[in-house]
């Protein structure tokens, strides 16, 4: 069965406003417009229902002949089910569900870690949003920032001031273009450009917003800012493939800060989830978000269908069109003449039948994708093969994801701690993604085991260990006892 799915998602408007030959910051390269297409629908399936509402005309077109007012009605009437959102959170969720590991010196854990970005954020939920980012676009960025030199000459004194290296979180729709090094040293950057928004305030109450790109090269950088523009911050944001380059390229820009930093490569850490080739990547979803939005859509019409067929349209045959003051109501009788018939018409039962049919399959479609697996359910009957090729297909590409995280976070470590004059730490990830945990009557059952001399007491807590209710740490020298865990 084909469905419609939204195929030209606005990326016309995107890919036509290429200016690859102007000379400008604010222009995107053609490697980033290509993404775009994907990024746009998992930008739609990730926020869900306010955000496919205000973007209807592309997610919900507009049927031929349409009345704009009975549209916008459907329109509301629409919900999005968030399936790809709940299998990102459950995807990240088993590849960080045990805490982060970082043994090296203790001001790692200590002071480091409790507040990697300079905003209260930790480094397990640092790393939860890089996943997220990752699983959703494809692929995500870190950009390890440092302190504008201070008149301070010791690190101590740095450290006394709090002065220290921090991550920032970068999008990969925020980058506007590279230029990777195609001679001397393959594949390194040589250049990148990240857009930023620069609120200032204005007044006692306004604020002013400056659209800016911060190119980075190697050993230096500059900030390119375009003429003021003020804009109000309430309402919604524009859709992303709205963005015209014409209209950024040919504005005024100047350079309103530039500087230099002490390293010999760009501070731009990347995480893949869907590697294609450097700094692109496909969204590793996609294909779940097309089915999402179908389902959608095929939602919304059984919905707009129920609505119609829940008013039934009365039809009164031989009356004269110009009667007045009718009223039909549970408290009024209708008296008729001879050869007058008063009846309800509406749609069969059938029609509806086959709308719940076409939703279901397409839920079931999705969960052949990957929810069952990651969320621990069972929605359709499957052998014992299917499901075990499911779980091999599912934590291999969590295996792939954790091991692209796990290495990008020890790279910003080891660009911070190249700053901090200090050992940089070890960063380890579990690549345990089963849920196993034991409950009370299996712990009770392999006690029982265990006291008839089964199973030997090292089998025991390995058990225990691998069931998640004892640590992996060695135990002390008593024995192990059921009941003290």
């Amino acid at each position: 069965m084909t469905y419609s799915v939204p195929g030209s998602v606005r990326t016309h408007l995107v890919s036509s406003s290429y200016l690859g030959s102007v000379d400008s910051p604010f222009v995107r390269t053609k490697a980033v417009i290509d993404q775009m297409k994907g990024w746009e629908i998992m930008t739609a399936v990730t926020n869900g229902t306010e955000y496919l509402r205000e973007n209807s005309e592309t997610f919900l077109p507009l049927e031929p002949r349409e009345d704009y007012a009975a549209y916008l009605a459907r329109v509301n009437r629409s919900v999005f089910s968030p399936y790809t959102q709940r299998l990102i959170r459950a995807a990240a969720g088993l590849i960080l569900r045990k805490p982060i590991s970082v043994e090296g010196d203790p001001y790692w854990t200590e002071v480091f870690n409790k507040n990697v970005d300079g905003c209260g954020s930790d480094v397990d939920e640092y790393a939860r949003r890089q996943a997220i980012c990752a699983l959703t676009y494809g692929h995500c960025h870190t950009l390890v920032d440092f302190p504008a030199p201070t008149d301070a000459r010791t690190l101590a004194e740095e450290r006394a001031l709090n002065r220290r290296p921090y991550w920032i979180e970068v999008e990969p729709k925020n980058i506007y273009g590279w230029r990777l090094d195609r001679d001397s040293n393959y594949g390194s950057l040589i250049q990148v450009r990240i857009a930023e928004k620069a609120v200032v305030p204005d007044g006692d109450f306004g604020e002013k917003v400056y659209d800016q790109v911060r190119v980075i090269e190697p050993g230096r950088y500059r900030v390119y800012r375009q003429d003021e523009q003020e804009k109000q911050l309430q309402g919604s944001a524009a859709y992303p493939g709205s963005y015209d380059q014409t209209t950024t390229a040919g504005g005024q820009y100047e350079i309103v800060e530039q500087g230099s930093y002490g390293l010999e490569d760009i501070p731009l850490i990347t995480v893949y989830a869907n590697k294609v080739e450097t700094m692109c990547s496909r969204p590793p979803l996609l294909d779940i978000a097309y089915l999402n939005l179908a389902h959608f859509q095929r939602q919304a019409d059984l919905i707009h269908s129920l609505h119609i067929a829940s008013q039934p349209m009365l039809v009164m045959e031989g009356w004269d069109d110009q009667t007045k003051d009718m009223a039909i109501s549970v408290n009024y009788a209708m008296a008729t003449q001879p050869g007058n018939k008063v009846y309800y018409v509406e749609p069969a039962s059938s029609a509806f039948e086959a709308q719940s049919a076409e939703v279901q399959e397409l839920q079931q479609q999705m969960s052949s994708l990957g929810i069952s697996t990651l969320s621990q359910q069972k929605h359709v009957a499957e052998s014992a093969d299917a499901r075990r090729l499911d779980r091999i297909d599912t934590n291999s590409m969590l295996a792939m994801v954790s091991m692209d995280l796990e290495s990008g976070l020890q790279k910003s470590y080891n660009l911070a701690a190249n700053y901090l004059g200090i050992e940089p730490p070890e960063v380890k990830i579990s690549r345990d993604f089963d849920l196993q945990r034991l409950i009370g009557q299996d712990i009770t059952a392999m006690g029982q085991l265990f006291e008839n001399e089964i199973i030997d007491r090292g089998e025991f807590r390995e058990m225990l260990v691998q069931g998640e209710i004892l640590p992996k740490a060695a135990e002390s020298g008593d024995g192990v006892k059921v009941g003290e865990q």
